[in-house]
């Protein structure tokens, strides 16, 4: 379950749906919110999450690629995890 956000407007997004401020569109958006309410569940596995999402570990977070058609990346969604607990969600798209 996502315990902190270091997005502001990512969280915004997942807790009230407005998605003026954060920069995916379309069907990357869509996948954004899949990938939050993936992350949100109360019994969150990362073994489950990485058999549905693409992670990569870099050093000190986690990375889930987003894209715009199911396989051109156009940004990514990065967290920490410890148990069922999801912590530090953050964002980023590449212009």
């Amino acid at each position: 379950m996502i315990r902190s956000f270091k997005s502001n407007k990512l969280r915004i997004f997942f807790e009230e749906g407005d998605s003026s401020a954060i920069e995916f569109e379309g069907l990357a958006l869509i996948e954004v919110a899949d990938i939050l309410f993936d992350l949100n569940d109360l019994n969150f596995s990362f073994e489950d999450f990485q058999r549905v999402w693409h992670v990569r570990f870099y050093g000190s977070f986690y990375s889930v690629s987003v894209t715009v058609n199911g396989v051109e990346p156009c940004g990514s969604i990065s967290f920490n995890y410890q148990d069922t607990d999801v912590f530090e969600v953050d964002y980023y798209v590449e212009l």
